[in-house]
């Protein structure tokens, strides 16, 4: 049975009234009290009415910005996806998202995109950004001026958010190692590893999980080389044929970037005489058509889907909260992916 303002009246020893205002940020009730009330309403789940926060949300409209490196990049489409079933959901509740796309990891592109949000009037920010000194400079900035920042699928350690929705990236590397391990019992690893940006946080992350979990199993291996694909595909396939041609004792590779498989596919194709055990991360369309056909051996995947949804949802969960300046951060889960998912 879903708790009532009556009932919540009763158990505060106070009239209907009195919660009703404090629940509504009514200067007439003291903080004492009202801070009181919204512990309790917290405590024994009191819900608002819907058809009467959607009458309220119409007259107070939350613009939240949306900044996602997603131009020629598949890897976002299903974010995207999350994004607009959220906004859906939510829209009647007073919640309106505005989405700014920028190509790459440009600090400057991310910036001006920031930017033009804040001048379009949103009070509330999803950003996909890069860790970089000028980002964590404006996101601070706008968490200093009570305008929040919830940090999606990117970490940014030292930037002030609300919480960060996405995975736990130096897990998925080890989950990787561990499974490269598995499947290459008592051999020794070349190992070539491609990463869209070798300062990309969660990039990085993955590449120490690898290297860290390969150590623990005590694996015969030696990283050969680590390299740079842009998050690009043309970039991608050059660097990975580049490091096949100088070192062909490459029997591994590790794509830590979920950006540039076709171009890694098409390195491989090309080299085809050297088998090689490849790990790929994320799933797109791509990434399942080499998998289907013995290019990728398997993928570490992330909710991408959820994690556009969730964005949305703890954001319009914060806007909307009356007990806490904080929210706990949402982590996707890991998923291996094999040929037999995909056929």
């Amino acid at each position: 049975m879903s708790v009532t303002l009556k009932d919540l009246a009763k158990a505060c020893g106070v009239s209907v009234g009195t919660v009703s205002r404090a629940l509504n940020e009514k200067n007439e009730v003291s903080a004492k009290t009202s801070e009181r009330i919204r512990k309790l309403a917290m405590e024994l789940g009191y819900i608002p009415n819907r058809a009467g926060r959607a009458l309220s949300a119409q007259k107070n409209v939350n613009f939240i910005g949306i900044v996602l490196p997603s131009i020629n990049s598949m890897f976002f489409d299903d974010i995207k996806k999350g994004i607009e079933i959220a906004q859906r959901e939510f829209k009647d509740l007073g919640i309106s998202t505005m989405l700014e796309e920028v190509e790459g990891w440009g600090v400057e592109e991310h910036l001006a995109a920031i930017d033009r949000l804040e001048e379009r009037g949103c009070k509330a920010f999803v950003l996909c950004t890069v860790d970089d000194p000028r980002i964590v400079a404006k996101i601070n900035e706008l968490t200093d001026q009570k305008k929040p920042v919830l940090l999606l699928n990117n970490f940014i350690p030292e930037a002030k958010h609300v919480c960060f929705v996405g995975p736990d990236y130096y897990k998925s590397g080890s989950i990787a190692a561990a499974m490269l391990d598995k499947c290459n019992k008592e051999k020794h690893l070349e190992i070539l590893i491609v990463v869209g940006y070798k300062n990309h946080y969660g990039h990085h992350c993955r590449v120490d999980g690898f290297i860290a979990e390969l150590k623990k199993r005590k694996v015969d291996f030696n990283i050969t080389e680590i390299v740079e694909g842009h998050d690009r595909d043309i970039d991608t396939q050059q660097s990975t044929m580049r490091a096949f041609l100088e070192h062909p004792e490459i029997n591994c590779v590790y794509m830590a970037s979920g950006s540039g498989v076709s171009g890694l596919g098409a390195a491989i194709i090309a080299d085809a005489r050297h088998k090689r055990f490849v790990i790929a991360c994320d799933e797109i369309y791509t990434t399942r058509e080499l998998v289907k056909n013995d290019i990728i051996d398997f993928v570490v995947c992330q909710e991408t889907q959820t994690q556009g949804y969730q964005a949305i949802k703890k954001l319009h969960d914060y806007l909307n909260s009356k007990f806490s300046g904080s929210l706990d951060n949402y982590i996707v889960n890991n998923i291996i992916k094999i040929k037999n998912h995909f056929e």
